[in-house]
């Protein structure tokens, strides 16, 4: 959601984005919402628990795995400019 703040704050137009998602502020949010609300249904439903039980710690460990990934290949880039 900051995609858009961070390229106007750069100088860009939104008329220079290939792609204009349909409806932007409203999709995003609702997509929030709606993952959301989603969980604490499962919550409710016991024999559906066990997903959330295992389904957090693991978007978790994709999510910094990522995250370490990424500031690796930054470093490795970083290597190569010197």
């Amino acid at each position: 959601m900051n995609f858009r703040k961070q390229f106007l704050k750069d100088g860009h137009q939104l008329s220079e984005l290939k792609y204009k998602t349909p409806w932007y502020p409203v999709v995003p949010y609702f997509a929030f919402i709606a993952s959301l609300l989603s969980c604490v249904l499962i919550w409710f439903d016991p024999t559906q628990r066990v997903a959330l039980y295992y389904t957090i710690p693991f978007v978790l460990v994709c999510y910094l795995g990522h995250r370490f990934w990424l500031r690796r290949k930054d470093n490795e880039v970083v290597k190569e400019a010197e």
